[in-house]
């Protein structure tokens, strides 16, 4: 019997002090096979990751926040981040071997930041269906309508348990 379960995790870090929270909603029968641990970027990865960042514009916009732009450094975290996810069979903010967190991730790749904040999901099949899971839970809308980002690296791949991942990599990067 294949089930496909839907996972949210948000965690932000304003220099060393970070908070977290974890939101699962119920699990949705007809998903992907669990022992896929290939991570495949669907075809259509570019263009749900944009919609991700209109709408999140869209919600930052409405709530008179200015909006983030992509960042080609996060963007690269997410997605090897939401690659290690799938290739290791995990879904956490903090890798289980290094114990590395979003911070770790961040400074390993040179992206130097004043804050970072990651949000997680898992299962959700559309751009739309991924943003009102996380505008719905309260930590989740609290990284997405952070003030002081400026950045942002959003990334989908396919595969592992949960079929589809979701990661968004938020940065206020420090001055140069």
């Amino acid at each position: 019997m294949n089930r496909r379960s839907v996972q949210v995790l948000g965690l932000s870090l304003l220099g060393l002090i970070g908070a977290g929270g974890c939101f699962s909603p119920t699990s949705v029968a007809d998903g992907a096979d669990s022992d896929s641990a290939r991570c495949i970027s669907p075809e259509e990865a570019a263009r749900m990751a944009d919609q991700v960042l209109e709408l999140v514009n869209l919600e930052r916009a409405a709530e008179g926040l200015t909006p983030v732009v992509e960042s080609a450094i996060l963007t690269k975290i997410a997605e090897e981040y939401a690659c290690q996810m799938i290739e290791d069979g995990f879904f956490a903010h903090h890798e289980p071997g290094s114990g590395d967190g979003p911070a770790e991730r961040a400074t390993e790749q040179d992206y130097f930041f004043l804050a970072i904040g990651e949000n997680l999901a898992a299962g959700q099949e559309s751009p739309a269906e991924v943003m009102e899971v996380w505008m719905e839970s309260p930590t989740h809308r609290a990284i997405i309508l952070d003030p002081n980002w400026l950045e942002v690296g959003i990334a989908v791949r396919s595969g592992g348990t949960y079929a589809v991942y979701w990661v968004q990599e938020f940065g206020q990067p420090a001055e140069e």
